[in-house]
């Protein structure tokens, strides 16, 4: 790299010999500052701190190309007026323009910034104003001109100005190089994390697929398989049996019912199934109407009456006076309730006692469906409302949908779901529904 000065005396003055040692201690510290390059301001401000102590500045300018962008730095003199900085910024921009090749739409195209200090002021010396001016390409290697470095003094410079000015410019390149390649390898490994987490989280998409691929298989080769196992045999005991006149009552009623049974259970696992599919991509349909928490907690009771007094449980219920209508769609809700309930009666041992409670909670009405059984332990309550979950401790079969499909439709009418429970202490599903009034629309209206 070689300085580009516009006028300068020939030879070494006596002045500059006798800075030669404190030049030397200067471009140490100077060097010190570019090790620990961490931006101009931070680091070159302070180092032009030090050339101005042996060096009488009047201006500094940097002017650094990245990415065809250009950025300048301009550290003015005390005894700068507005004039003559332009004309400072002029020679400046025309010589970066000259030595990268930029048009001079490019070359105009500058973001000045000022320095975070001025120098000390000088005084302005006589003589042509062009022998006072550096400018010093910053090139490293074989590597593109990125950009240059212009000063200019209050007195025509001499041979050892150039090469104390060349060895800052130099040390300058190189930590400038430095510093890019150091945030160009922060950015590449940004990027390689960033496509590293993409990658991951594709992959456990994948996964998950795999998995609700295998689950819907397994619930269709098993939880389907033994209805239909059942549909067959019954049906093949039918024909291979008596003629049908000669059946008697008690033996048919048993065969119909269980084909009925089974169908029951085909029907419901189907319909579970879509259910879920519609949760998943948000288009569960709901019609929503007003509608007595009272009047729906009856109708759950009395669809598990005939359940309870095979397992000699007992249903109560609790429901609070004067409760407001909520805004739901009743079916949607009562299938909530029906599953809770059904889980209920499954769980609790004979003789056991499930209670359904409706009360006011603000904008909303709680429902609440509590059983003695077993409890749920501390470890499987925050995974009771995933899909195809099933705890290792349930002594029943499911598909593993039920809860997840009372959550979707529950979070669809703009409420919450949750179990409060402990082992040995039994279960209480809650959930909420906004009433009359307080509930949102899809077309944002309040109903």
């Amino acid at each position: 790299m070689s300085p580009a000065a516009e006028g300068s005396d020939a030879g070494v003055s006596v002045a500059s010999l006798e800075q030669a040692p404190l030049r030397l201690e200067h471009l140490y510290e100077i060097g010190k500052l570019y090790a620990t390059f961490k931006n101009v301001e931070q680091t070159f401000d302070p180092a032009l701190g030090l050339v101005a102590k042996t060096l009488p500045l009047r201006s500094a300018i940097l002017i650094e190309r990245e990415d065809g962008r250009s950025k300048m730095t301009v550290w003015p003199s005390g005894a700068d007026d507005a004039e003559h900085l332009r004309v400072a910024i002029a020679r400046a921009t025309a010589g970066h323009a000259y030595l990268v090749g930029a048009s001079s739409a490019d070359s105009l195209d500058l973001n000045e910034r000022a320095g975070a200090s001025a120098f000390p002021q000088q005084v302005k010396a006589d003589g042509d104003p062009a022998r006072r001016f550096i400018l010093i390409p910053l090139v490293v290697a074989d590597q593109a001109l990125f950009g240059v470095l212009q000063f200019e003094v209050a007195e025509p410079v001499d041979k050892s100005d150039l090469v104390f000015v060349n060895a800052i410019a130099n040390q300058l390149a190189i930590a400038l190089d430095r510093d890019r390649t150091r945030r160009r390898e922060i950015v590449r490994r940004e990027h390689a994390e960033a496509l590293a987490a993409e990658n991951a989280r594709l992959y456990e998409q994948a996964q998950q697929a795999v998995r609700g691929r295998e689950h819907v298989l397994a619930i269709v080769s098993h939880d389907l398989k033994n209805p239909l196992g059942t549909i067959m045999m019954t049906a093949d005991a039918l024909s291979r049996g008596k003629p049908h006149h000669e059946l008697t009552r008690p033996e048919l009623d048993e065969a119909v019912g269980r084909i009925r049974r089974s169908a029951r259970r085909m029907l419901r696992l189907i319909e579970d199934l879509l259910d879920f599919a519609s949760i998943e991509v948000g288009n569960l349909a709901i019609t929503r109407q007003s509608c007595v928490p009272g009047s729906m907690i009856d109708e759950a009771l009395a669809s598990f009456d005939g359940v309870a007094q095979q397992k000699k449980q007992r249903l109560t219920a609790q429901v609070a006076p004067d409760l407001p209508e909520v805004y739901c769609d009743r079916d949607r809700i009562l299938q909530v309730l029906s599953n809770l309930v059904g889980n209920a009666s499954t769980a609790t041992p004979e003789g056991g006692v499930i209670t359904l409670r409706a009360e006011t909670r603000g904008d909303e009405v709680l429902f609440v469906v509590s059983d003695n059984g077993p409890g749920i332990s501390e470890a499987d309550v925050p995974h009771l409302f995933e899909r195809y979950w099933r705890s290792g401790e349930a002594h029943y079969k499911g598909s593993g949908l039920g809860l997840a499909i009372a959550s979707g439709i529950v979070g669809a009418h703009g409420g919450k779901i949750w179990v409060e429970s402990a082992l040995g202490r039994g279960a209480n599903f809650l959930f909420t529904v906004p009433v009359v009034g307080t509930a949102t629309g899809a077309d944002g209206t309040t109903h």
